[in-house]
């Protein structure tokens, strides 16, 4: 979820659209590829998208042939712009938080979330309300900002000559509202661990089936060097949870 009065500021909004225009950034090239690799196919299915964004994900599942799409962010900006890249009449985009989206009871094949649930304070529900929505065998599949990147002050400790020696880790026990300062303004991160992500979907009845954090391939490291820093520690977090089968 998307924070509506930042991303809806015209200033921060300019801003962001660059920055998704830039080559090579960690999102295009490490996130999105791992969190699809997670994706069951979603030819037929139903799926719901959780802080949509501009509609990218929401627009692979129409392009897979989904059976419908309903996807939320709580920025009218971002929706405007979802609508206008692209749906049809198996889309529906709304305005709204995470935390106030209704859906029935099993009514979602496949739940999925790309860098939004940072941003939500009560995981633990969320996850129980998700697996309400999942059919048997539905998959709920999200990534999040790593905690090694929310829990500190997410910069290098440098050397006198500018060398970066090692990412301080601080506080990572320490849960709750960080701030960060993102795109020329304080942004707010929920700090939580791993521990914390994985038992949420755990206690919620899900069945965890895969945990990534993955870095830049071989490629990609050739093509944008500056990428070798997500070698040295993970910038993301990616699961897949499923529903069982009775």
């Amino acid at each position: 979820m998307v924070d509506r009065a930042l991303y809806d500021d015209p200033l921060v909004s300019v801003a962001y659209g660059k920055l998704r225009s830039r080559p090579g950034r960690p999102n295009e090239v490490i996130e999105q590829p791992a969190l699809r690799s997670l994706m069951p196919s979603l030819q037929g299915k139903d799926v719901v998208d959780l802080g949509c964004g501009s509609g990218g994900l929401a627009r692979l599942a129409l392009e897979q042939d989904a059976r419908s799409v309903k996807a939320f962010d709580a920025s009218e900006q971002m929706i405007r712009e979802a609508i206008k890249l692209g749906g049809d009449s198996r889309s529906r985009y709304e305005i709204g938080r995470i935390e106030d989206v209704e859906l029935p009871d099993r009514s979602a094949d496949v739940v999925i979330s790309g860098l939004a649930l940072h941003y939500i304070r009560d995981v633990v529900t969320l996850s129980r309300r998700v697996r309400g929505w999942l059919r048997q065998g539905g998959s709920f599949i999200f990534s999040v900002e790593h905690p090694i990147m929310t829990c500190a002050s997410r910069q290098w400790s440098e050397a006198a000559d500018g060398t970066r020696q090692h990412w301080p880790v601080d506080r990572y026990l320490d849960e709750g509202p960080r701030l960060v300062r993102w795109l020329g303004a304080d942004t707010p991160r929920e700090h939580r661990t791993v521990a914390s992500y994985v038992n949420a979907l755990i206690d919620a009845g899900l069945v965890i089936r895969r945990v990534l954090e993955p870095g830049p391939d071989p490629v990609s490291l050739q093509q944008w060097p500056k990428l070798a820093d997500h070698v040295r520690r993970p910038s993301f977090l990616i699961i897949r949870a499923d529903r069982q089968l009775a």
